[in-house]
């Protein structure tokens, strides 16, 4: 783990030393639980930099949007289905004016990573029994990713982000559909520039009532992978992404909030990359707890994505910045294409809902439950944040 030891020196080492308010350290361990990872252990240590509460003061005294100026974190797990992972993160929109640093550096691997084949061979997977160990597969990866974002006007900002990974699936002892349709194992590099536009109005980052996120983004990364019937010939491929998340508190305490999303990716992208969603300051799985959450995580890959989710978060109990309990209602939407996929001439749509508990603890540590239903059966999520 000296690579882990040395980049966790460094992105500590990259931290102004001058602060308006103390930088403070917790360190505390918590139990994670996924159908990917099965039950999980985390040890996870921590230092922030507390934003001020208000923007400005006046008469009407705004709440800023940040809850931090800088955030630099490392955690370490392990679960029950042969999941693990190490992971340093320094995440900084507040140290410089008009400037956002985000940087990340990483290995994991999840255990039961779903996979249900690409594009429309959704539909020839088992519905009766979608969470077989037949449609799972094993996922490794190592990765690096950084992010700037400079504020234009208003709210309007660019970002650059560069991404790189590598990843290795492989199947499960016993037969797979993975391992039928790719053998025993695919392994890939990817690196991706990705330049974006985003316009954020949000009142608030981790709580938002009101306000829009709009994000596009575009870029390139390579095809260095010898599946899906394409050679690693190094070549690239094209990506674009958009999407737009909207929210609006309808009564003291509720809130309806809905995304849209579309992603594309060349024919040559990697497997790994069409489960996934390069968004703005994240990665998302087109599946999972940030995604449909009807379905597992990696079950939904495609190269043509299309998301839409609606929801209704209402406060059960809320004790203001000390923490809330939310009920959570949802219903989401996914339309998936993929020339590779065995069923060519089209593409596949899949609905889905349901409902989960949200639980806030002081104004930004978020964990989120989510129980969905669809064609393809029961789903438990498990997620940090809101889903969107």
């Amino acid at each position: 783990m000296k690579w882990f030891a040395f980049a966790l020196m460094a992105v500590l080492g990259a931290v102004p030393v001058t602060a308006q308010e103390p930088w403070a350290s917790s360190y505390f361990p918590y139990l994670w639980g996924n159908p990917t990872d099965g039950v999980m252990g985390v040890l996870r240590w921590q230092r922030v930099q507390n934003a001020p509460y208000y923007l400005a003061r006046s008469d009407a005294d705004v709440i800023n949007p940040l809850t931090f100026r800088g955030a630099v974190s490392a955690e370490v797990g392990a679960g029950t289905l042969g999941s693990r992972f190490a992971r340093v993160e320094a995440r900084l929109p507040g140290l410089w004016p008009g400037w956002r640093v985000q940087g990340l550096v990483a290995a994991e691997r999840q255990g039961r990573f779903g996979f249900y084949g690409v594009g429309s061979d959704l539909d020839l997977t088992d519905s009766d029994h979608p969470n077989a160990n037949i449609y799972r597969a094993h996922r490794s990866r190592v990765l690096a990713r950084v992010e700037v974002t400079r504020t234009l006007v208003g709210p309007l900002k660019l970002s650059l982000g560069a991404f790189f990974d590598y990843t290795r699936f492989s199947r499960l002892p016993d037969s797979t559909l993975f391992g039928t349709r790719f053998g025993q194992s695919v392994r890939r590099s990817n690196l991706v520039i990705r330049p974006a536009l985003v316009v954020d109005t949000r009142d608030r980052e981790f709580t938002p009532s009101r306000g829009v996120l709009l994000e596009v983004g575009a870029g390139f990364g390579t095809a260095a992978e010898s599946s899906l019937g394409a050679k690693a010939d190094g070549s690239f491929h094209p990506l674009f992404y958009a999407q737009a998340k909207g929210y609006a508190s309808i009564r003291e305490g509720t809130v309806l909030a809905a995304r849209g999303l579309v992603r594309l990716l060349g024919d040559d992208a990697p497997l790994s990359a069409r489960s996934m969603v390069l968004g703005w300051e994240r990665e998302f799985g087109v599946g999972g707890a940030d995604g449909h959450r009807s379905f597992p995580a990696g079950a939904l890959a495609a190269s043509e994505v299309e998301l839409v989710s609606g929801e209704i978060r209402h406060d059960l109990l809320n004790a203001g910045d000390f923490g809330s309990v939310s009920l959570v209602g949802f219903v989401d939407f996914a339309r998936l294409h993929d020339a590779r996929s065995l069923q060519l001439v089209k593409a596949t749509t899949e609905f889905g809902g349901g409902g989960g508990v949200s639980l806030r603890i002081l104004r930004s540590a978020i964990v989120s439950l989510g129980f969905a239903g669809g064609s393809h059966g029961f789903n438990f999520t498990m997620g940090t944040g809101w889903s969107f």
